[in-house]
């Protein structure tokens, strides 16, 4: 497996060059200007492939991270760095299929942008084309405990509002808003990804928060320090998590949330409060049924 690995990132430092050589390689791409100002669908999800010895990427980071500050668009992205990643996050990389860096996919790759760009414009075509895709009327609830020495605890529920099963992928995130992590120019990358701890399939039964065989709500903790990384901040962390459609592969919606310190009271009293919901849910279709 080490081989594997070290065979894959010299060839990705190999072909570095080929991608900066080639300006603007977009799949899905209008060629006009795009307005800012249009209601999206969903939260547009971007996951952007890179190297720390990349030099083009120097470009694309700072382009990427500009359109996030700008709070123009409803828009998360993570920075997935290959030759720093651990397994899960080049694993994520090698699933893309990325072979030259930068390489910067929208909502799963319903749009994809390889190669420097001249200016932002490509990064935020790409972003309202994304976001004015029709798809799935799903909400996600994100809450991220922050345990200390580097662990979290993190709850996801996805409620289905439409009127039929919904079967997707769902994938978490922890990023570091600062990266601990430097691009080629010596700068640290921004929401640079530690672990993909959620890699799993989702069935949400219609109008219904429960995932068919599994509680509904999904449940982790992470222990960072296991990975090298027990000497995260709270105030630097931030968890993500999108679900991806089964047949497509493209993002339906994306939230995110940062750790906050929580009393076991309050855990204790919000869970109680999810089974009592779920059980008046359950009452409720029975009743529905006499």
């Amino acid at each position: 497996m080490k081989k594997i690995l070290l065979i894959g990132l010299l060839v990705l430092m190999l072909v570095v060059p080929v991608a900066s050589a080639f300006d603007v390689s977009i799949e899905n791409e209008s060629k006009n200007p795009i307005s800012t100002m249009q209601d999206f669908t969903h939260t547009v999800f971007s996951e952007y492939g890179t190297l720390t010895t990349c030099p083009p990427c120097v470009i694309a980071s700072a382009q990427l991270y500009s359109i996030y500050n700008s709070g123009d668009f409803e828009f998360y992205y993570v920075t997935l760095v290959y030759d720093r990643g651990n397994v899960n996050v080049r694993g994520r990389l090698v699933e893309l299929g990325v072979v030259a860096v930068p390489d910067v996919f929208f909502d799963g790759g319903f749009l994809r942008i390889k190669g420097s760009q001249a200016s932002e414009i490509p990064y935020r075509n790409a972003i309202t084309q994304s976001g004015e895709r029709e798809v799935a009327d799903l909400d996600i609830a994100v809450d991220v405990a922050w345990l200390g020495g580097g662990k979290l605890d993190i709850e996801i529920t996805v409620v289905n509002n439409e009127n039929e099963d919904f079967n997707g992928h769902i994938r978490t995130y922890v990023v570091e808003k600062e990266s601990r992590w430097n691009d080629n120019s010596g700068k640290p990358y921004h929401y640079a990804a530690l672990d993909i701890p959620i890699d799993k399939n989702l069935a949400v039964v219609k109008n219904m928060a429960r995932p068919k065989g599994e509680t509904y709500t999904f449940s982790k903790t992470w222990r960072g320090g296991m990975l090298g990384f027990g000497n995260i901040t709270q105030e630097n962390t931030m968890v993500i998590v999108s679900v991806f459609d089964k047949d497509t592969g493209y993002v339906v919606e994306t939230a995110a949330a940062e750790p906050a310190v929580k009393t076991s009271n309050y855990r204790s009293i919000e869970l109680m409060f999810h089974r009592v919901l779920e059980r008046f849910r359950i009452l409720g279709r029975i009743f529905s049924l006499l």
